[in-house]
């Protein structure tokens, strides 16, 4: 699997799946500011740096550093960036180690960075405004990510945190609905030895308990929350885009993880692997992921 292919073919998965009425209440607390400081934590290959240049409620003067862990990922979105804002109609310079992306009156300066989120937003002294974590906070602890973006960020801060994954994955048809069920608890087992598999719902009660006294959004932090469910299934015969590399590549990520827990006969996870490969071949297999998109203040 490469894994940078795979974070961009899920680009289009996930534009289905962004809740809107969280974006525009993000808009809404953007569209008076004038300047704005951004950090993304697992910023992948910078696809959520384009996506935002993309809309029209940016502010006009915006920097915006990306992290992400990975070298690869971090080489690739340096690549990636020139092109796909130059597509939206910016002309991109580079500046030392900073892209100038301009268009109009806008300006925004985008520096990525490769660098494990809580080292950095723990050496950082330096306050943002917006804290953009896209699939991430499922990957830790929502507890320990809470508390890092809460130390980072200014008074009137922001913690924008999309495509949080809650603990429900469904792959269809079922040929043996007991093995599937016993197949994807050992998945989400595994994604919880280093993450959370119910990171959306812990998310959000975490931010209702310790919420701030603004009185915005009601009596807690979160200003929205809303579903943002992965759906993909054929269209005419086919997936769209490279949206069945993408499910290939689930398929692979499942199969690694519930053969790592050893619970799970390994021929019986190699035939389901095989079967929903084929699926995906002849366009048959619909997927589906529950995550939430929430918005804290």
């Amino acid at each position: 699997m490469n894994f940078q292919r795979y974070l961009s073919a899920k680009r289009t998965v996930d534009d289905r799946a962004l809740n809107r009425r969280v974006e525009d209440r993000l808009a809404d607390e953007l569209r008076e500011r004038d300047r704005l400081r951004v950090l993304e934590v697992g910023a992948g290959v910078g696809t959520t740096v384009t996506r935002l240049l993309a809309r029209p409620w940016l502010p006009d003067r915006v920097t915006y550093t990306a992290l992400d862990i990975e070298e690869r990922n971090v080489a690739s979105a340096r690549i990636r960036l020139p092109v796909r804002t130059a597509a939206l109609g910016y002309a991109v310079r580079r500046a030392g180690d900073r892209f100038v992306c301009s268009r109009g009156q806008r300006r925004v300066e985008v520096a990525f960075r490769t660098a494990d989120a809580f080292e950095f937003l723990a050496a950082t002294d330096e306050a943002v405004d917006l804290l953009v974590a896209h699939a991430f906070v499922d990957l830790v602890d929502p507890a320990d990510a809470l508390a890092a973006f809460r130390d980072t960020l200014a008074p009137d801060g922001l913690a924008y945190c999309p495509i949080t994954f809650d603990s429900e994955t469904i792959f269809e048809p079922v040929a043996d609905a007991e093995f599937e069920e016993r197949l994807l608890d050992s998945f989400h087992s595994h994604l919880d030895r280093s993450g959370d598999s119910r990171a959306g719902r812990h998310l959000l009660s975490l931010a209702r308990d310790g919420g701030g006294d603004d009185g915005v959004g009601g009596d807690d932090g979160i200003l929205a929350a809303g579903g943002s469910d992965w759906l993909v299934r054929s269209r005419d015969g086919g997936y769209p885009a490279d949206e069945a590399y993408f499910l290939h590549c689930i398929t692979e990520m499942v199969e690694g993880a519930v053969r790592s827990e050893s619970a799970i006969d390994d021929g019986r996870i190699s035939e389901w692997a095989s079967r929903r490969h084929d699926q995906i071949d002849v366009g048959e297999l619909v997927y589906v992921a529950h995550q939430l998109d929430l918005l804290i203040r």
